[in-house]
């Protein structure tokens, strides 16, 4: 990964940061950078004004202020996914541990489990080798029983013990554990008007409505599907977007995605379910949903459990462009 940075000259003061990006970055890399490009990289933020992670293609730039580049050539050039070997786990990412369950804070852009490349990072194989090393031993047991979208963030609950797994499957089979999230939802023209706290349901059938060699996309279905319903709380009115607490009682593929998109309250970034127009209009960097909170009952020692999720950074900062 290359640290490109400038300094501001007043030649090119109160210039836009995209503007700027676009004239400086090709002489300092010493090739063409397109724009789609630049803003892969103020969205994923690898650009910083002084010092200060920087997402806003539009921020003016003043004489003197220092710009800084994180240019990762693999991903931005070829889009190549992270490999295990390059993740290091942050310890402070488990929220909850016992001798029997850990509950880790996955951070956005990290898939839960194993996909077909198999030397992709992901969340539980990064997990065991942690532990692996923790514990100076090889094989640790490790189970994972839910999941969350590449892109979402928040909590994910894995067993250590296999004679924990019974409890923790009849949780989520017996919806007996409560899963709380937040999202930053669009309110497109034809969307509900809500008001602050308000409360709503949303339940119907969900099955695969994707073409046979399509990525899976989800929607309501008339026959075959399976019973989803979601319970929704309005946080916070924006002009054009709602802040929501979801909380399903079900749990679908991409139900809270197709739930709020169905209801013409698409989620922030959501590049399957969303409108096309709403990620310019948002310049939200990835989708804007986080697993916060996670309530039951131990299944080994009874105790009451509740595990909290703070809402990560990049979250904070689109709520913070919309509290402008």
């Amino acid at each position: 990964m290359k640290r490109l940075h400038s300094r501001i000259p007043g030649s090119v003061a109160k210039t836009r940061l995209d503007e700027y990006l676009v004239m400086w970055l090709p002489m300092a890399l010493g090739k063409q950078i397109s724009k789609t490009k630049i803003r892969t990289l103020l969205l994923s933020g690898a650009v910083y004004v002084n010092r200060h992670r920087n997402k806003n293609g539009t921020t003016p730039l003043y004489a003197g202020a220092i710009i800084e580049v994180y240019y990762d050539e693999n991903k931005i050039e070829h889009g190549q996914p992270l490999r295990i070997e390059q993740v290091r786990f942050d310890t402070n990412r488990v929220v909850f541990e016992d001798e029997w369950l850990m509950i880790v804070d996955k951070p956005a852009g990290l898939p839960t489990q194993p996909t077909i490349d198999p030397n992709r990072a992901n969340l539980f194989d990064i997990l065991k080798k942690f532990i692996d090393q923790r514990e100076q031993t090889q094989g640790c047991y490790v189970g994972l029983h839910h999941r969350l979208d590449r892109d979402t963030s928040g909590l994910v609950l894995f067993t250590k013990k296999e004679e924990a797994n019974k409890g923790v499957s009849e949780l989520f089979s017996q919806k007996l554990i409560q899963k709380t999230y937040q999202c930053l939802v669009w309110r497109s023209p034809n969307a509900p008007q809500y008001k602050l706290n308000e409360q709503f349901t949303i339940e119907n059938y969900l099955g695969k409505i994707s073409a046979k060699n399509e990525n899976s996309r989800f929607g309501a279905v008339t026959s075959g599907g399976d019973v989803a319903i979601t319970h929704f709380r309005v946080l916070e009115c924006f002009r054009d977007v709602y802040w929501l607490e979801a909380q399903p009682h079900t749990g679908r593929t991409h139900q809270i995605r197709v739930h709020c998109s169905e209801n013409f309250l698409p989620i922030l970034g959501d590049p399957v379910y969303s409108d096309k127009t709403v990620v310019s209009f948002t310049n939200a960097p990835r989708l804007m949903l986080h697993a916060g909170a996670l309530s039951f009952t131990h299944p080994i020692t009874q105790e009451k459990i509740l595990v909290t999720s703070p809402l990560p950074e990049d979250f904070i900062q689109v709520l913070g462009t919309l509290k402008a």
